[in-house]
């Protein structure tokens, strides 16, 4: 081989290979730029491309955009508070995530095949598929970084049990809270006759309507007879607008606060709610025993306890943490 090709195979090598730098030089650009550190915890990074997938499901999920972000509370935009409160939240998730690693806590393989069958089956559904691509489009993730957040998120939960499995609600504890919050414990049984408003419209002839009904039954008609006739609930006005028994919060609260206040046989005046127009008797009252809410006391108590105690753990770890943070590449996140 002469000089001279040598020379031509060395600039044509040369062409290439500068074609080549300038095609990739982008992307080089842009995985160095997603990869760098937003934090550091105990010497492990949460990147900025972690961070961004998760501010931006954040400001997705409450429907935020940048006018709103823009806005001031205090000396901090909206924009400045949420970036903060999301990567608090992944510092602290990143702590949990090396708690659980001293823990040798991990998924399964069945619990890891459940969210590739979830996955799955959000993407073969037509109209959820379609969702499920736009929502990866709108955080910027790829549906491997989006199983990837899932994956940490089951992780934590593991640890959340394993870590909280000892607190325990005693006999005592079960009892105490019961004489404390007996009123919690009554059941009404209540019937109403309910006109509906569909329509701002039709608000004034409706509750005019349901005057009319409360003064034949004060004249009275049988207020279960005028339930079969009037009453727009179709569920109960076969059953004489029987709503069975319910306890508080079970109803809306103008419902709830209405029957509440009734004794046994009394009418209420007509209510309004977002429903409509209801008019409500009570047929019976009664205290809950101890047995029959103990259970469900037990899981107050114990669900109290656990987070109480979690939380004591996250703070304490929190504490012993090494955290660096970097203000200008969480500047640097936009949406």
């Amino acid at each position: 081989m002469d000089k001279r090709t040598k020379i031509a195979i060395f600039f044509i090598t040369a062409i290439v290979l500068l074609i080549i730098v300038i095609a990739v030089t982008p992307e080089m650009v842009k995985y160095v730029d997603e990869n760098r550190a937003v934090a550091i915890v105990n010497g492990e990074k949460i990147t900025k491309k972690e961070f961004a997938i998760n501010y931006r499901s954040q400001i997705n999920y409450y429907g935020l955009d940048k006018a709103f972000l823009s806005q001031k509370v205090g000396d901090k935009t909206y924009e400045q508070q949420i970036k903060e409160n999301v990567l608090d939240g992944l510092i602290v998730r990143q702590i949990e995530l090396q708690q659980a690693r001293k823990r040798n806590i991990t998924l399964t393989s069945t619990e890891k095949k459940a969210i590739d069958q979830q996955i799955e089956q959000y993407k073969s559904d037509s109209q959820s598929g379609a969702e499920f691509k736009q929502y990866l489009q709108t955080i910027g993730a790829t549906e491997n970084e989006y199983k990837d957040q899932v994956i940490k998120s089951q992780i934590v939960s593991k640890l959340y049990d394993e870590v909280t499995k000892s607190q325990k609600a005693s006999d005592a504890e079960i009892e105490s809270y019961y004489n404390s919050h007996k009123s919690d414990f009554v059941e009404v049984k209540a019937s109403h006759i309910l006109f509906k408003v569909n329509d701002s419209k039709e608000e004034a002839a409706k509750k005019k309507k349901a005057e009319e009904v409360l003064q034949m039954i004060k004249s009275g008609q049988s207020f279960e007879k005028l339930a079969q006739k009037y009453s727009e609930d179709e569920t109960t006005k076969q059953k004489s607008g029987d709503l069975g028994y319910f306890r508080k919060g079970q109803m809306v609260k103008e419902f709830e606060d209405a029957a509440f206040s009734l004794n046994i046989g009394e009418i209420s005046s007509v209510v309004k709610t977002s429903y409509g127009f209801h008019i409500i008797k009570v047929t019976d009252r009664k205290q809950l025993s101890l047995n029959e809410v103990k259970d469900e006391i037990k899981s107050t108590i114990e669900s109290q306890k656990k987070d109480e105690y979690y939380q004591s753990l996250v703070e304490k770890w929190k504490k012993e943490a090494k955290i660096k943070k970097f203000e200008d590449v969480l500047k640097s996140v936009s949406i």
